[in-house]
């Protein structure tokens, strides 16, 4: 029979080990059994927990997807105030901001157009994309969207005539995404309003009154000729 290095056969070792650990145990289970309860609502609220967590992220996925599918029926039907309700009802999601994105290029548009048209009209619009834009990087995005918005917000603080601050957005395009689609642009952009002939073409064309055409009088409308009577 083997001993082991106490001199005790293998045999009896392991029995005495067993049960060493035997008493060890039955002395754990005693000293837990008066916190058993407190046991049981720790592992039962870690459970609802990982069942919440669960359910909350099943949840965002959902959200997720009806954000993006009322973002793609904005596109589609190109109505302004599609793109509202999805910044309304999805708060924080990714097409929430693509959405936003949307609204301020849409000002934009509307506002440089203004300027040819009715100059008065034109400012609110440009500072109602501005703003919006803005509202996007102040969540500190990444990638294309924080590329779009940069750019979006010099372009729209060139059309206001804020031509320094135009030129440090087109510049921080160029610098922050040297890779983007919109970075070459943007050195051309930011190297244009840098240049004297252009600060003073700004300066002529703010000068400028541009407003609607007047209305041209109605002409005054002849009787129509009542119509032939019928032959008898």
């Amino acid at each position: 029979m083997r001993d082991d290095h106490r001199g005790v056969p293998i045999e009896d070792a392991e029995e005495i080990e067993g049960n060493a650990l035997a008493e060890k145990t039955f002395e754990l289970v005693d000293r837990l059994r008066p916190h058993a309860n407190a046991i049981l609502l720790a592992i039962g609220g870690a459970v609802l927990a990982l069942a919440a967590w669960v359910l909350v992220s099943a949840q965002s996925t959902a959200t997720k997807s009806q954000s993006w599918d009322a973002f793609l029926a904005g596109l589609s039907g190109g109505d302004p105030q599609a793109f509202d309700e999805v910044v309304r009802r999805y708060p924080g999601t990714p097409a929430a901001e693509w959405s936003r994105l949307v609204m301020a290029d849409m000002a934009l548009i509307d506002g440089t157009e203004l300027m040819f048209v009715n100059k008065d009209q034109a400012p609110p619009r440009l500072q109602a994309a501005a703003d919006l834009y803005g509202s996007i990087l102040g969540a500190r995005p990444s990638g294309m969207l924080a590329e779009r918005a940069t750019f979006g917000l010099a372009k729209a603080r060139e059309s206001l005539g804020q031509l320094d601050e135009a030129r440090r957005g087109y510049a921080a395009v160029a610098a922050e995404f040297p890779e983007g689609a919109l970075a070459g642009l943007a050195r051309k952009h930011a190297a244009t309003v840098d240049r004297e002939a252009t600060r003073q073409w700004y300066d002529w064309f703010a000068a400028q009154k541009i407003t609607p055409p007047a209305p041209k009088p109605a002409a005054e409308e002849t009787p129509a000729e009542p119509p032939a009577k019928p032959q008898e």
